[in-house]
């Protein structure tokens, strides 16, 4: 996950997908950055748009080499920050009865699976905790 700081000076074109509640900005210039192709969950892009319309910094936290906006912040205002959808968490729990099921008959596998999981989901998981636990507001 990446801090990125700096006054926002424009919001590209952008498409929604209702079906995932996501906003899709072609780009997004914060500072003297330029990040494109850039995901918001539409409920945090309502106060994504307010660090345009102010003169103070804008905070933003992505993922993916900014290609996630995982929580914003303008100025000193409150901190806001995305949630997870709720398959996520049944997909992790599935992981893990999983890898105990694998782990009884063959350790090592179980262990692979582990390490597989953990690297398609379980940063992500890690990072909306870390966002979470500095304080703010979820949305």
């Amino acid at each position: 996950m990446k801090l990125i700081e700096g006054k926002l000076k424009r919001l590209g074109e952008s498409t929604v997908n209702l079906k995932n509640e996501i906003v899709k900005y072609s780009l997004i210039q914060i500072g003297d950055k330029t990040l494109t192709n850039v995901s918001v969950d539409r409920k945090l892009n309502n106060f994504l748009a307010d660090g345009i319309e102010t003169d103070q910094s804008t905070k933003l936290w992505v993922l993916n080499g900014g290609k996630i906006v995982m929580g914003v912040q303008v100025g000193s205002d409150t901190r806001y920050y995305g949630t997870i959808n709720p398959f996520f968490y049944f997909a992790m729990l599935f992981n893990v009865v999983f890898t105990g099921i694998v782990f009884t008959y063959q350790p090592l596998g179980a262990l692979a699976w582990a390490v597989v999981i953990y690297a398609i989901a379980g940063r992500r998981w890690v990072d909306y905790r870390r966002v979470a636990a500095v304080g703010g507001m979820k949305v």
